[in-house]
């Protein structure tokens, strides 16, 4: 087979090679996976968004893929009840885990407050920082 490889960020292309993955994962499992949004935000009384979560869920388990909150409103609560709103709502969907990603310079301390544990690590930026990977059981 005489294939090239080139860049390509095009919406089609992506959508293409997520289909194809998609339909790999129905013959393997028997079943269609299927990532359903799962996503909140925060927002100030004037409507303005402060904050919020990006995430999925997929058979039984949970992924965050963005978790934001302003700096005004770090340390007051928010960001607690915004991840106990999404996991709650991914247990009424049927997820038994969760995990995200996170940076050494960003929230893993907040993450483990929630009963987040690292499962895995990896070396950024010439081994200056570490992504952090992050589990927990619903």
């Amino acid at each position: 087979m005489n294939c090239t490889i080139e860049a390509d960020n095009s919406a089609e292309s992506a959508q293409t090679i997520q289909q194809g993955l998609e339909s790999f994962n129905r013959r393997a499992v028997g079943f269609e996976i299927e990532a359903t949004p799962l996503n909140y935000v925060v927002r100030d009384a004037p409507g303005n968004i402060c904050g919020g979560i990006i995430a999925r869920t997929y058979t039984d388990t949970l992924y965050f893929d963005t978790v934001w909150i302003s700096e005004a409103l770090r340390g007051k609560g928010v960001g607690h009840e915004m991840m106990t709103k999404a996991e709650a709502e991914a247990r009424k969907r049927g997820a038994r885990h969760a995990w995200l990603a996170t940076l050494s310079w960003q929230a893993r301390p907040f993450y483990e407050k929630l009963g987040y544990r690292v499962f895995g690590q990896m070396p950024v930026m010439d081994g200056k920082h570490v992504r952090y990977f992050m589990q927990k059981d619903l």
